[in-house]
C-alpha cells in the first residue's frame, strides 16, 4: 500500500497497537499481585498458555487472514471506486461519517457476536474462544480460523450496504483491536469498569461474557461501545466477581487447550465429549448457549 495512500497510516497503526498493547497489557498483568489475579492465571503458565493463543493466531494469518484481508479491502475499494452505499449518499463531513462508520460498524460487531451464540454452526468455531480457562491479554487473539473465515464471508455485504472506505474500516479495526485486548486483559480494577462501563466494554464487563454460567455467557455481546447491550437489553450485571475460572464445561482438559486440539474443536460431535450435568447452568462445549432467557437485567458498572 502507497504510503501517501489515505490508508496507509491507519494500516501501519493496527500492528503498532497490536505490539504495544500486547507489551504494556502483559506488563500489567504481570505486577498484579499474584493473590490478586485471576484463579486459573495463578496456576497456569503464562507463556505456554500465551504460545498457544498465538500459535492460533499464526494458524489464523497463514490460512485465513491473508486472503481474508486482501478481500475485505478489494471490497472497501470497490464500493469506493463505484460510490456504493450508505454513508456515500449522506451529505456528511469526512470525520461525521468516520464517526458513524465506526458506530455502525460496532453494532454489526455486535450482531455477528451474537449470531456466533446462537447459530450452532458458528457456535463450533467460536467455543474455541471460549474454552480459553485462563483468560488474559493473548485470549484476544484466540480465534479459529474457520470463525474468520465466516466473519469476513458476512462482513462483505455489510461493507457494501455501508460504503466503508478502507481508511475508516482500519481505523474502526485498529480501534477494536486495542479495546479487545483492554477487556480480555487479566486486569481486576473496578474504578475502571465504574470509570470507563458506562461507555466502553471492560475487563469486569466482558470477564462476565466469559463465565461457565450459561446466562451470563448469553451477555455482554459488545464489542467497543457497551451502549448496545444496554440498548437490546443482553447487558448483565459486572458487581459480582466470577468465583470460577472462565471455559466450557467438558473443554478443561489439555487435549482440547493445545494448538492442534484448539483446531480440531469445530470436529468435536455431541458424541465425542463428556456432557455437563443437566443440573449445572453452565455452558456446553456442544451447543450454543440456550436463548432462553436470553435478556438479563441491565445492571450499569
Amino acid at each position: 500500500m502507497p504510503v501517501d495512500s489515505p490508508a496507509a497510516w491507519p494500516a501501519l497503526l493496527r500492528p503498532a497497537t497490536a505490539i504495544t498493547g500486547l507489551a504494556l497489557l502483559w506488563l500489567v498483568e504481570s505486577h498484579t499481585p499474584a493473590a490478586s489475579r485471576p484463579r486459573a492465571l495463578q496456576n497456569t503458565s503464562r507463556l505456554r498458555h500465551a504460545a498457544r493463543n498465538y500459535g492460533l493466531a499464526a494458524a489464523c494469518g497463514l490460512t485465513v487472514l491473508w486472503a481474508a484481508g486482501g478481500l475485505i479491502i478489494a471490497t472497501t475499494e470497490y464500493a469506493e471506486h463505484h460510490g456504493i452505499g450508505l454513508l456515500r449518499r449522506l451529505p456528511l463531513h469526512t470525520a461525521a461519517s468516520t464517526a458513524l462508520a465506526i458506530l455502525l460498524l460496532d453494532l454489526w460487531t455486535w450482531a455477528w457476536h451474537l449470531a456466533c451464540h446462537r447459530i450452532p454452526l458458528l457456535w463450533r468455531f467460536h467455543r474455541v474462544h471460549h474454552s480459553d480457562t485462563a483468560m488474559d491479554v493473548s485470549t484476544s487473539a484466540r480465534f479459529h480460523p474457520g470463525e474468520l473465515a465466516c466473519s469476513t464471508a458476512a462482513r462483505i455485504p455489510v461493507i457494501l450496504l455501508l460504503g466503508v472506505s478502507t481508511a475508516q474500516l482500519l481505523l474502526f479495526e485498529t480501534l477494536l483491536l486495542a479495546v479487545s485486548q483492554l477487556h480480555h486483559s487479566a486486569i481486576t480494577a473496578r474504578q475502571l469498569d465504574r470509570w470507563l462501563g458506562w461507555l466502553l466494554v471492560t475487563p469486569g464487563i466482558h470477564r462476565v461474557h466469559h463465565s461457565r454460567n450459561r446466562d451470563e455467557t448469553n451477555s455482554n455481546y459488545s464489542a467497543i461501545l457497551s451502549v448496545w447491550d444496554r440498548l437490546f437489553r443482553t447487558r448483565s450485571s459486572v458487581d459480582r466477581a466470577l468465583t470460577e475460572p472462565p471455559g466450557l464445561s467438558g473443554m478443561d482438559g489439555d487435549d482440547f487447550q493445545t494448538l492442534l486440539g484448539l483446531l480440531k474443536t469445530p470436529l468435536i460431535s455431541p458424541h465425542d465429549s463428556p456432557k455437563h450435568p443437566a443440573s449445572a447452568p453452565q455452558t456446553s462445549a456442544l451447543h450454543p448457549p440456550s436463548p432462553e432467557n436470553q435478556t438479563v437485567p441491565i445492571s450499569e458498572p
